[in-house]
This record gives C-alpha cells, structure tokens and sequence, in this order.
C-alpha cells in the first residue's frame, strides 16, 4: 500500500518526502490532496471515526525497553474462514521498484517485500518487536548481546531450510557498500544495521563480513553491539535484515523478479501494468496464511481506487481527504467500514541555520512567528490531520511529545527582522512542485514585506540539494524507519546524519541523543529525547506543521487486517468470510 504524500525515499517504510501540503489560508483555495493511496492504519476492526475523535486518538507504540528474552507468540486463530482466501489490494502504481530486500528505499515496494521475505524480528500489530523467523530470542544482562534460536522446519519458498549461515550471509550481504556503488549514505542498512559490531567497518569497505555476528550452530545466531540500543530489535524488524538465499541471488542481477523468499507468501505471477500476484508459501513459521492469493493490481488497473473499491473490485482501498465528507454521511452504506488512525509522521519547513540570510538566528525566529502553522491543519486540511507543536509525532514509545514552539506573534516578528537589518536579498524556499510555498511567499511579502522566491525543482535535483545541505527552506515530511524518537531526531538533527539535510549542529542536541541511544530506562530515555526536541525547536530551524492521519475502508467480509501507524505489516493474520 502507498502513502498518499508522494516521493517517499530513504530506509524502509516510509521515507522522506519533498512535497508537503503547506496552507492556502483563504478555506475556498484548500489544496487539493495527493494522488496515490494511504497506508492501512492500526486497527484490526472497522470503527467509524469523525475529525473530531482525532484529538482523542493516538498511535499504541510500545517503549523501547527489551526483555532478556522474547519468544514468538502462537499462530492466531481463523475463525469462521470460508470462500476462496483471496484478498485484492491496490499496489504500486508502476509496479514495485525492487523486491530486493536490501535496497528496498520505498513504501510501495516494501510492502511486497515484507509479504515476500522476513528476518530475525518483525513488528506486531502494537509495533512491539516480536520474533519472526526466530522462535526464541535471548538478550544479555548488559543488553550488548541477542542470542537468536530459529525455528527447526522453517524453509524458503522452494523448500530448503532457513540456517543461521543464510540469516549471516543476508546481514553480510545488505552492509556491502558495493550494492550502492560504494557509497554507504545509500544504504539502507546505514539506518538498520549499525548497532552491530562490525557492521560500519563492513559498510565502510574495510571488512568482508560483520564481526559481531556469529554463526553457533545451523539454528542459532549470535549478534554483538558496539553498546546497548534501546531501539535495535526495532530497527532489525526492517527490510535489510530480510533473509535472502544466496543460490537464489547468485542467479543474476535480476534475482528478485523471482524470489525465493523467505516470508509468508511467494511471488506467483508479476504482469507488468497488470498485476502482481502473491500465493501462499505454507513453510512460513509460526502463521502460515490462511490466505491463499493476495492480488495487487498495478498499471492503469490501481487508477481511481474509491471507485474500484465501491465497485467491489477491492477489499481495501486508503481514502484521500477530499472523499471523507461523503463517506461520512450518516446514510453512506461505507461508514461503519471507515477505520481512521494517525500515523507516525510529521510534516515540517526547515531553515538551514548555514545559509545567509537564515544564519542569523533573528531571521529565523522572525520566519517562524510570522507564519501561522496551525492553519495548516485547521484550514489547508479542514482538520483531518493533526496539528504538530513539535518535531515527534505522538504515540511514539506510548506516550505523547509536548512541545513549547515559538509563537506565531507577527509584531514580535517585525521587530526581530528589523533588529536583523530586514532582508535585502530576501529568501527562496524550495519545493519539487507543492503549491505550499507559494502561499509562505505570499505571507512573507504581504507581512514582512520582503522579497520571496519559490523554486521548484525535480525530484532528483531537490534530493541532491538536500543531501549537499545547500538548501536555504525547504518544505519536508518525514515518517518514521522505525517506531521510535530516534528515527526523526537523530536522523533529522544529529550532527553526523546523513539525512541532516539543513546542516544542523548543536553539540547538546548531540549529546542528549547520545545519551538517549545507550538509555535502557524508557522514562529517563523519553525525558532525553524531549529535552532534545525543545532545543531544535528553540534553535529556530523547525516550523512544525501535521502528523498524517490515515482514512482506511475495509470490507466486512475481510477480518484479522494487521495495520499500524507506520502502514500495513503482514498479510498472514488475514482471513475472509465471503
């Protein structure tokens, strides 16, 4: 399933999105909402929701804290399962870009991923991490060392069993900077994997395999770390700790096109502009799908989901925006099927603090207080999204991220510009094609009476920008690798991130997220990230905009659907009743 922000790029599920719906301030000019679908959110029924209940719902996201041992939970139930087990979803409209577990960049195409191949761990319907293609996992008293018992019959698609030695070669294998060209920065396993000893040796080029992986016997695994990590059995949940075959992945450089994967179904039948078709693979521990197909229509067949989905062509479709008025009426026969939920993303514009005239810290300030952020929410979206104070999205280790931003204070803005020596070469903000920040320039030369240009550029360019952090403003959304703070503080504002696209460098935000990593105590390691956030707020390089909410229909006769805040997980606790 896709989002319905365009352009997602960098780790696994969600990534970095350029094009951010901003505000129109006038209600009759509301942006229209982006083409492409949204991701299935955390619920496993139908519940009808209004605008209003958003306020009173937040995503379940557990605390990072880890047992010293996890044990995978028993198959669920399919009770009452009759008819053809055959579910018909909406794909990516082009079709997967890969199903190359390691270079999986994109949502679309780690949603088949993920049905396709599994790892070590995956993410339950709560988002706590559980094991997968392991059935018991032992962690260390110093929380340095996870020991991983795989499952005794589990195999791959075509038979043969699933071995430690496949689970190391697949790690070895996804931190091997040749896959990107050399260039670590493009690797997902640079967000996933770095935990483990070895792995940033491995991915620098200066090692072969990741030391702090070993091999104890066929069906056990040990994995060292450089120190405790809260958030590590998160993050081993993602597509680059997949296990692939190595027989299978030496048969040509367009292996994946027919996978034998390592997860809950196998790739039956993929029709470019069609369709992509997914069977049940039954060698799949502890849950083998009661599923027998799952159909993705691709191409012209995935155009205009509402009506295919009202035509009962598919089981689930993700609303847009624009179509919940209607769905909503008391007398739609779709409103008991309506499940809402927010996720974990949030949408923002940053202010390069390296970059004249934004280098001054009272430019900054004057940025942020002369634009009134909440209408973002209240207007541009009439509601159906959820308006930010911060930099994290609640729900994110179960709790919620209050915030104290500057205020939107235009006399106070005025004043701070004229104490900086106004801005005689004004400002240009950067956009792949959002109408946004036509609407900032607008504010900008109507209030501040300064000069603004809006550049648009391809996605490409604006992506090559960003990472030489050349860009002065730019608008962003960013939805969560993993669900946990660090996978929007320590990749937005860490000093040393390459997602740290403004540049951004304050030694105690370093610190405190530095702290926050090693941190086993999940109230002292939330005060951290808290601290951390309120500084990058202050330091006047944020102007916080939404959280994302997903609008998800779901027909009565599909039940067991596992979705989450950060989209729909797998597809083997899915059963219909036709």
């Amino acid at each position: 399933m896709s989002s319905r922000r365009p352009g997602p790029r960098r780790g696994l599920l969600l990534r970095v999105v350029a094009l951010v719906a901003l505000i129109v301030f006038p209600a009759a000019c509301r942006l229209p909402s982006s083409g492409g679908t949204a991701t299935i959110p955390a619920t496993t029924s139908h519940e009808s929701a209004t605008p209003t209940d958003l306020a009173k719902t937040a995503a379940t996201v557990p605390t990072a804290s880890t047992p010293s041992a996890l044990v995978a939970p028993q198959a669920a139930a399919t009770p009452g399962a009759t008819g053809a087990q055959t579910l018909t979803l909406v794909g990516p409209q082009g079709g997967p870009v890969t199903l190359d577990p390691a270079l999986t960049q994109d949502a679309d195409s780690a949603f088949v991923v993920r049905q396709i191949f599994r790892g070590l761990v995956r993410l339950d319907a709560q988002l706590k991490p559980v094991p997968d293609l392991a059935q018991r996992i032992d962690v260390s008293p110093d929380g340095r060392t996870y020991t991983f018992h795989l499952f005794s019959h589990i195999t791959f698609d075509n038979g043969n069993e699933i071995t430690a030695n496949d689970v190391k070669y697949s790690l070895d294998r996804a931190t091997d900077p040749s896959l990107v060209g050399g260039d670590t920065n493009d690797l997902p396993a640079q967000t996933f994997l770095s935990d483990i000893a070895g792995a940033a040796e491995r991915m620098a080029g200066k090692a072969t395999t990741i030391s702090g992986v070993q091999v104890i016997d066929t069906l056990t695994l040990r994995i060292q770390l450089v120190s405790p990590a809260a958030d590590f059995l998160l993050k081993l949940a993602g597509t680059p700790a997949y296990v692939v075959d190595r027989q299978n992945v030496a048969s040509g450089s367009n292996w994946w096109r027919q996978p034998n994967g390592s997860g809950p179904f196998a790739l039956s039948e993929w029709k470019d502009g069609d369709r992509v078709v997914l069977k049940a693979h039954p060698g799949y521990e502890p849950n083998p799908p009661t599923l027998q197909t799952v159909v993705l229509l691709i191409g012209s067949n995935a155009l205009d989901p509402v009506n295919l989905y009202e035509s009962g062509t598919i089981d689930v479709v993700d609303l847009p925006t624009d179509a919940l008025d209607r769905v909503q009426e008391p007398n739609s026969p779709y409103r008991g099927q309506l499940t809402v939920v927010p996720m974990l993303s949030a949408s923002y514009v940053l202010l390069n603090p390296n970059v004249p005239p934004l280098n001054n810290p009272q430019v900054r300030r004057a940025l942020v207080e002369a634009f009134p952020r909440a209408k973002v929410a209240t207007v541009t979206f009439d509601g159906h999204v959820k308006p930010l104070d911060g930099i994290l999205p609640d729900g994110l280790l179960g709790r919620t991220w209050p915030a104290t931003p500057l205020p939107y204070d235009l006399a106070t803005a005025r004043t701070l510009l004229a104490q900086a020596g106004g801005l005689p070469n004004g400002i240009t903000i950067y956009t792949t094609g959002n109408p946004a920040p036509v609407a900032m320039k607008q504010v900008y030369e109507q209030d501040l009476k300064v000069s603004v240009d809006v550049l648009q550029l391809e996605w490409t360019d604006f992506l090559q920008a960003m990472t030489q952090r050349a860009l002065p403003a730019l608008s962003l959304s960013w939805v969560a690798d993993y669900p946990d703070p660090e996978s929007f503080l320590r990749s937005l504002f860490d000093s040393q991130s390459p997602s740290n696209y403004i540049g951004y460098n304050n030694p105690e935000v370093d610190r405190l997220l530095d702290a926050a990593a090693v941190e086993q105590d999940p109230i002292q390691r939330a005060a951290l990230y808290e601290q951390a956030q309120q500084k990058v707020i202050d330091d006047a390089v944020v102007i916080p905009l939404y959280t994302d909410v997903s609008y998800t229909l779901i027909r009565p006769s599909i039940h067991g659907v596992s979705v989450t805040p950060l989209g729909i997980l797998g597809l083997e606790t899915v059963w219909v009743t036709r």
